[in-house]
């Protein structure tokens, strides 16, 4: 009896142990405001990648008990992000800067146990408002909405933050504001047909011109009591005009103090009519929806045969009267028949077009075919910077020609409806930089975020530096470079050129031979410093 006792105790020995190799975190999460410990506390791991966020892929994960304690076991031995997630508090990166935001990675060695590691939530901020019609009562399932400033193109703009509705009363409580500056505007959808008279969008706390919006200033988690929104009805318009049929149209509203945004979207019918109601005066732009306007496939030429004509952006302005008959400018769709030269036998990368501009239109994707053919068909008319992914080390884009014209290194501009061949050629000579990225102490600076172009170009490659500040760029093609790393940068300006060139004294200048490989240290910029020039501008 007690020789089977002990083969028991033996074996549940050995299932709680955990296997050679791998590795535990063990720590604590707590109030950022109380220190309170916080229970029921997802808590994750997600593999590192030097791209610009994480990847919310779990690698694996827990839950806090009643102390806010928690362990995750059995973690392979690599980099990760540990975040932490919990209800009425802000998601929280693992030695980040503040909610919200990604974290610094940290590194896991075979079979280290870290301990000791205290996460800090932010408790949620809520507004408390209401919406009110011209006498003074609430309106019930008005769209409430709350906007962050954002510097898309390097001006800046409101953009839609989170929204929510009110209810029977006009009241609204709107959760999960992270600390800042935001602004709020109320409006009604969902007006009768033959109504002309509707109630303008309004900012808090009363005007129609979103230019003249008052800021909510909102602390950590703070209760902000009193947006009273008083909406009144204004004159509306209707727009009429043809387009191919079965087309899905949006209306975006371009107003310069607003990030261009989708007001109504309609279908044009069997005879190509569609009408768009209860418009207010303003500038819009009308375009076909970008999901059904663009496909990228790897199929027949037949294919191109059967796609409808592709609408061209059409501008108009609303003043004090409809718009009849407008005619939407269409032009046969353009198909890019696309070849990359050069790669390394075997290899299929995917080609992205990505919509340049301020709106965050998602990527279009080509996959590249055995022989190094790739296609995309019925192009929307617009201009797009063009990626290649999945390249092997050592291997960058050498050249693309795109209709016989060399546009290496610049946007694929579509604007006049006509297609042709993309060719896109690699090399395999290209060098790297590496280095690190320190703060002003000198110290390395997990996760900063770092950035390399070629002087006088303007389109950056950036990633994170890792934990232990370092980074490392491959496949540049020989050239003259500049690299830069900031303390925090919003992802808007990070990808504006203009912005980053009012730092370019403070960059590493590099020069990159064939295979070569450089090392360089780089100061980062000071949050301060970048903030004070985004302030700059209008």
């Amino acid at each position: 009896m007690q020789r089977i006792i002990g083969w028991v105790l033996c074996l549940a020995a050995a299932a709680s142990a955990q296997a050679p190799g791998k590795c535990t975190i063990e720590g604590r999460v707590i109030n950022a405001l109380t220190g309170a410990p916080l229970k029921k506390t997802i808590v994750w791991v997600e593999p590192f990648s030097p791209s610009r966020d994480a990847s919310h892929v779990s690698a694996a994960s827990t839950v806090t008990d009643a102390q806010g304690w928690f362990q995750i076991e059995e973690i392979e031995p690599g980099t990760y992000f540990l975040n932490a997630r919990r209800t009425g508090y802000l998601d929280q990166g693992f030695g980040g800067a503040g909610p919200e935001v990604v974290g610094t990675p940290v590194k896991l060695a075979a079979g280290q146990r870290t301990q000791d590691v205290i996460i800090r939530l932010t408790p949620q901020s809520l507004l408390y408002g209401k919406v009110v019609d011209e006498d003074g009562e609430g309106l019930a399932n008005a769209e409430v909405t709350v906007w962050r400033m954002s510097y898309a193109d390097g001006r800046k703009h409101l953009e839609t933050f989170t929204a929510g509705n009110t209810q029977a009363d006009g009241s609204v409580v709107i959760g999960h504001i992270p600390p800042g500056r935001w602004y709020v505007s109320a409006t009604v959808r969902g007006i009768d047909e033959g109504t002309r008279d509707v109630y303008a969008p309004t900012f808090y706390p009363g005007t129609t011109d979103s230019s003249a919006a008052a800021p909510v200033d909102v602390s950590a988690g703070a209760d902000v009591q009193g947006l009273n929104i008083r909406l009144r009805k204004a004159r509306t318009f209707r727009i009429r005009g043809h387009a191919p049929p079965h087309t899905v149209l949006q209306l975006l509203r371009r107003d310069r103090s607003v990030l261009e945004e989708t007001t109504a979207a309609v279908n044009a019918d069997l005879n190509g009519r569609f009408e768009f109601q209860n418009v207010a005066p303003g500038r819009y732009a009308i375009a076909a929806e970008q999901d059904t306007a663009f496909f990228a496939i790897a199929a027949s030429a037949t294919d191109a045969a059967v796609a409808p004509p592709a609408v061209r952006p059409s501008a108009v302005e609303i003043t004090d009267s409809d718009l009849d008959d407008v005619e939407l400018p269409v032009g046969e769709p353009a198909a890019i028949l696309g070849s990359i030269i050069g790669g390394r036998q075997g290899e299929q990368p995917l080609i992205e077009l990505v919509p340049a501009g301020p709106r965050r239109e998602p990527a279009n994707i080509a996959q590249v075919d055995a022989k190094g053919g790739f296609r995309f068909v019925r192009a929307l008319p617009t201009v797009y910077r063009i990626r290649v992914r999945r390249l092997s080390d050592g291997f960058y884009v050498k050249s693309v020609r795109f209709a016989g014209h060399d546009i290496t290194n610049q946007d694929l501009d579509l604007t006049s409806g006509a297609g042709g061949a993309l060719e896109i050629t690699l090399a395999a000579d290209g060098g790297e930089i590496a280095g690190t990225a320190r703060g002003a102490d000198g110290k390395a600076m997990p996760g900063a975020l770092v950035q390399v172009w070629p002087a006088g170009g303007e389109n950056a490659r950036s990633l994170r530096a890792d934990e232990n500040g370092r980074f490392r760029f491959l496949g540049l093609p020989p050239a003259d470079y500049r690299v830069i790393a900031w303390e925090a940068l919003d992802d808007d300006l990070a990808e504006y050129p203009p912005f980053r060139a009012r730092f370019e004294a403070q960059a590493a200048e590099v020069k990159v031979a064939e295979q070569g490989h450089e090392n360089v240290d780089v100061t980062a910029v000071a949050r301060a410093a970048t903030a004070a020039e985004a302030a700059k501008l209008r």
